[in-house]
């Protein structure tokens, strides 16, 4: 999702014969090999934006790429769907119990946008409330399960702890272990607790994760 309106944001704002010309040459330079994020920020910065610094601050090429969640220059997109999904979140905080909500046909999509709807403000009752009703902790989607990680973590939501530890044991995909290590560091408890679980996870991850997390948490070897 975040990758679709990445690349929609620079077709509008370089126009759509540029944006083609790009990605044809893009796709005639690396078919069949493999891309990492840092490669093809060096490639757009090139070929795209021109080494035009001004162009990417604006753009929020660095927000797009290294942190988490949607940067405010997020292409608008009007959703009927979207539209149910965020009357449902306004219902919640006007005190409808979750069981009362109308979520019958909801995909992953729908989920995603209720829990990234929710305001800052929620309680741990709150988060109680919904996660009795939807069992988000206990999600096997791995897009909502980290999405619904996330905000325990921004909310203290010390329920959902052990499967913070579990789920940052057990995946090892740096799009979301990154989001929810960057979360636990802002607090010295969270930072600690995050220390803890990447000790016994961190030989399972891959290189790049490791490096990615070192940085993040100051890990030294001997630790």
């Amino acid at each position: 999702e975040k990758g679709y309106f990445f690349l929609r944001m620079l077709e509008e704002a370089v126009g759509r014969p540029t944006w083609d010309a790009f990605l044809r040459k893009y796709f005639d330079t690396f078919a069949f090999q493999s891309m990492t994020t840092e490669r093809f920020e060096a490639y757009m910065t090139e070929h795209l934006l021109h080494h035009d610094a001004q162009k990417m601050k604006a753009l929020k090429i660095k927000e797009w790429l290294y942190q988490p969640g949607l940067p405010d220059n997020c292409p608008k997109v009007h959703s009927t769907e979207f539209d149910r999904v965020e009357q449902q979140v306004q219902r919640f905080l006007n005190g409808i119990p979750p069981e009362q909500l109308d979520v019958s046909g909801w995909t992953t999509h729908h989920w995603l946008h209720f829990l990234r709807s929710l305001p800052e403000t929620l309680t741990n009752d709150q988060l109680a409330a919904l996660d009795n009703a939807f069992h988000f902790t206990q999600s096997g989607n791995s897009e909502i399960l980290s999405t619904w990680l996330g905000i325990a973590i921004d909310h203290q939501y010390k329920a959902a702890y052990p499967q913070v530890k579990a789920f940052l044991t057990s995946q090892g995909r740096r799009k979301f272990l990154r989001p929810l290590y960057q979360k636990l560091a802002q607090t010295p408890e969270g930072k600690q607790f995050a220390l803890e679980i990447y000790r016994e996870a961190r030989p399972m991850y891959h290189a790049i994760s490791r490096n990615t997390i070192d940085a993040i948490l100051g890990w030294k070897e001997k630790q």
